[in-house]
């Protein structure tokens, strides 16, 4: 990814009224999606709406030590990383207090001026966190959407997250998250992927304290040249502690996807489970995924284990819906539905949801991304009941009974 053509361009304007289009742009997801963003945050505006008791925006010339302290990301990490500390315009702090219980929703749109911003999240001591995060562009030339996540997770604390992206043909994708769990805490983050020319995703999760549980789901749907590069990485570190990370993959057309999920078992994490699971459909043959699970384990007293599988859709299934008059369009809109059932059932926010499969029925029905479709449910089929209470153990060979 080219980062020398974007530094020229964070401090240029594009010409354009960024607040009107954001408020544009923000209006119609809103409508479309039913939802009420608390905050839009763009590449060089914000607009809030009223909701500041849990968010602060700094820009980056105001910041102090105290807001840097502990944070996980390092220069060192990585190039694209060191790119986004360099020339990130802002940071967004969301810090819930102890025993508060919080929904937030924020929408984040480059323009022709790239977008490059950091986010900071922490819950308290037993605090609740419903977060909603709707990535888009208004970009009529090459921009970038780069955005890193640290996440903070206290004892006995609960968050969703749910990280949409669904970012036009301009735009290139940089994403980064990093999380840590403590004692008894529960930290769901469930990334989706639609949009964008091209995404470097890299997220480590680690369940630090004693009990404490991480659930990561991927999703991508891919069509065009779209190509997707995913490096995910889930920790135990405390004793009795549970993460596991479900990825799957839709492919059509051109589009690339490497899926390298890896679970990390520290000595210190006796009597902990770990699951690394990719999955990927190819609607095209000139589509291309590779999954490369990865799993390394310091103590024997756990239950782990990592799979992958990837396939064309099944031609007969799709012969015999259309024998009984489902058009080919519908017929891949109930397969696709049914593959990704699973992980969206296990997601908490109903408007997660619809958005997921209103994304998937608008990319199979035009293959375009970047557009906000109209909520569009009909494909879905599946009892979420059922599916959210599967274990990440069941039907595995290693672990089946008999």
């Amino acid at each position: 990814m080219p980062f020398e053509e974007f530094v020229e361009k964070i401090d240029q304007k594009d010409g354009r009224d960024e607040e009107k289009l954001l408020a544009d742009y923000s209006k119609i997801v809103s409508e479309n999606l039913g939802i009420k963003f608390d905050y839009v945050v763009g590449s060089t505006r914000n607009i809030s709406n009223g909701r500041n008791d849990f968010v602060k925006i700094v820009e980056i010339g105001d910041l102090t030590e105290e807001h840097l302290r502990g944070k996980m990301f390092k220069n060192t990490d990585d190039k694209a990383v060191a790119f986004v500390h360099a020339y990130s315009r802002k940071i967004i702090f969301i810090d819930v207090p102890d025993g508060k219980d919080v929904d937030l929703n924020i929408l984040f749109a480059n323009t022709d001026t790239p977008l490059v911003s950091q986010v900071l999240i922490k819950t308290g001591r037993e605090s609740t966190l419903n977060l909603f995060e709707w990535f888009g562009s208004k970009a009529g030339s090459a921009s970038l959407s780069a955005v890193m996540h640290e996440i903070k997770i206290g004892s006995y604390g609960k968050a969703e997250i749910n990280l949409v992206h669904n970012e036009d043909a301009n735009t290139q994708v940089l994403g980064f998250s990093k999380g840590s769990v403590a004692d008894n805490g529960h930290l769901k983050i469930n990334y989706v992927y639609n949009g964008g020319v091209n995404s470097r995703i890299k997220n480590e999760i680690r369940t630090e304290g004693y009990g404490a549980k991480s659930n990561v789901i991927e999703i991508v749907m891919g069509s065009g040249d779209q190509k997707f590069d995913l490096s995910t990485r889930i920790t135990n570190v405390g004793k009795d502690t549970i993460s596991d990370l479900e990825s799957k993959a839709v492919l059509t057309d051109k589009t690339v996807c490497l899926l390298k999920g890896f679970a990390k078992i520290e000595d210190t994490a006796s009597g902990s489970r770990s699951f690394v699971n990719e999955r990927g459909i190819l609607l095209d043959k000139r589509a291309y995924i590779s999954s490369i699970p990865g799993m390394s384990i310091d103590n024997s007293n756990v239950k782990a284990t990592h799979s992958s599988a990837t396939a064309p859709v099944d031609e007969e299934l799709l012969f015999y819906l259309m024998a009984r008059g489902i058009d080919a369009k519908s017929a891949q809109k109930l397969l696709v539905s049914g593959f990704f059932s699973n992980s969206i059932a296990k997601i908490g926010s109903a408007l997660v949801k619809s958005a997921i499969v209103s994304l998937m029925n608008e990319k199979i029905n035009t293959k375009r991304f970047g557009d906000i479709p109209k909520i569009d449910i009909s494909s879905i089929w599946f009892d979420p009941k059922a599916i959210a209470a599967q274990g990440m153990f069941e039907g595995h060979h290693k672990y089946r009974d008999g």
